[in-house]
């Protein structure tokens, strides 16, 4: 499986398997045991509310991901959380692979939500693009603001946007065609993911 690299942290990385227990139970039986003194066990119980409530919000990400597209095999959809609670770092993602029938061009579709230290991601994407240090083309993908980084001679690169509720969608598409990224973008329900609340 691969995981999501942020920034240059040594981060705990989390693959989801199915969901096991109800959060909301979850926090009753932390209060309890805070109530009784039992602090360790209602901190574990709070730690595994926490891993099921980021189920939950994967459930909503893995929607917006195409089950299917005309001309490429799909892989199965994989998820993953990044948590690093000294660094304040919570994100949760789900990815897609897409492999051309007629090419060994590969597509790599991810959706990412969360924050760093508190800043979401668009914040951080306009940092970067204040400070000089977001690489790439600007362009506009249904009227949104997005990041093209095209290598022609290897014919690779990504497309990346980050929508008004910190929602990131990430194309990146190797051994392929320019045009691939936003093709993927585009099938992305942009209007609809912007309005997720999670």
């Amino acid at each position: 499986m691969r995981y999501v690299a942020i920034v240059a942290l040594s981060l705990v990385l989390v693959p989801f398997l199915a969901r096991a227990e109800d959060p909301g139970s979850l926090i009753q039986s932390a209060s309890e045991l805070l109530k009784q003194g039992k602090y360790t066990k209602a901190v574990e119980d709070l730690q595994w509310a926490i891993r099921e409530i980021r189920l939950l919000q994967v459930e909503e990400l893995k929607k917006y991901l195409p089950s299917a597209v005309s001309g490429y095999a799909t892989e199965e959809v994989e998820s993953d959380a990044a948590s690093a609670a000294f660094f304040n770092v919570n994100l949760v993602e789900a990815q897609r692979n897409y492999q051309s029938n007629g090419s060994d061009e590969f597509v790599d579709l991810k959706i990412t939500s969360g924050d760093i230290g508190g800043a979401g991601l668009g914040a951080m994407m306009k940092m970067a693009q204040m400070f000089g240090e977001q690489q790439g083309e600007l362009v506009r993908v249904k009227g949104r603001k997005a990041t093209l980084e095209w290598d022609a001679g290897n014919a690779g690169g990504k497309l990346t946007c980050v929508l008004d509720n910190n929602v990131q969608i990430t194309v990146e598409v190797t051994d392929g065609q320019k045009a691939t990224v936003t093709k993927f973008m585009e099938l992305v329900d942009l209007d609809s993911l912007e309005k997720l609340t999670l």
